[in-house]
């Protein structure tokens, strides 16, 4: 299978989860099981605006989440682990479901402390695909989608680096707790 056709699976998969389509996806992932921390207060239900979508965190296996996101009739389950990359907190969130002709990419998302609320943003600015593209494995394709190829080591080094930059990612989006 080409390249293109792979980046458009993947970005396909994260389109179809309801979820605006990050421009920066991992091959593999970047926190490994040693690497994940839990954080119970993640666990819940969260919805976007009143009515809106809800994403709901159950505890995983050891340090994961299970993640699924509802929008109208539709939901979607993602594996997630929450890690620390030099001062900035991430969550590595992968699809759980997956078939012969999809390989499950890995987004990679900035967990912002607030009271009360979740704040997150997808980590994928211009800014940060230029920096990744000088240090990291890639294979970029029109100039706004980047599939990283690095493995877990550096892609966390980079992450470290470059992740508590505001410049790394774009709108936050707030969540509130339903439950």
């Amino acid at each position: 299978m080409r390249f293109p056709t792979i980046l458009l699976a993947l970005a396909g998969t994260l389109i179809l989860a309801g979820c605006d389509s990050p421009s920066l996806i991992s091959l593999d992932p970047a926190a490994t099981d040693q690497d994940a921390v839990f954080d119970a207060t993640l666990l819940g239900t969260w919805e976007a605006g009143q009515g809106g979508d809800l994403c709901i965190f159950r505890r995983g296996a050891g340090n994961a989440y299970t993640v699924t996101y509802v929008s109208d009739d539709s939901s979607r389950k993602f594996d997630a682990r929450l890690f620390q990359a030099g001062q900035a907190r991430l969550l590595d969130l992968s699809p759980q479901d997956s078939d012969d002709f999809q390989i499950p990419g890995h987004t990679l998302i900035r967990i912002l402390a607030s009271s009360g609320s979740l704040r997150w943003t997808y980590l994928d600015s211009a800014w940060l695909r230029q920096q990744a593209a000088q240090e990291l494995p890639n294979r970029a394709r029109d100039n706004d989608k980047m599939l990283l190829t690095a493995a877990a080591a550096p892609l966390r080094g980079f992450l470290a680096k470059y992740a508590a930059d505001d410049r790394a990612h774009g709108d936050v989006a707030e969540w509130q707790r339903l439950q």
